[in-house]
């Protein structure tokens, strides 16, 4: 799939986070990368099929029990630390 449709797909979900969460499947969460990302305790992920495969990276911030919307990544990018994902 060419970069451009991904794009604006990923464009569209991210104006509508919660949206995109009601249909979603959660897939897991991952821990942060050594020495990046002081203020995120981990990241979950959760997938939609919308005209192609998406992954929603949600952050939870290390400072209590908020989530922050982080990337809409495309499933070569989230299967590059596949073996990291834990449910």
């Amino acid at each position: 799939m060419g970069d451009n449709k991904f794009n604006a797909i990923k464009n569209a979900l991210a104006r509508d986070i919660p949206g995109y969460l009601q249909k979603a499947e959660y897939l897991g969460w991952r821990p942060v990368a050594e020495e990046k990302h002081f203020e995120s305790a981990y990241f979950a992920y959760f997938s939609r099929e919308l005209g192609c495969k998406t992954f929603l990276c949600m952050r939870r911030m290390a400072d209590g029990n908020v989530y922050k919307p982080y990337a809409i990544i495309d499933e070569h990018t989230f299967q590059a630390g596949i073996e990291e994902l834990r449910k």
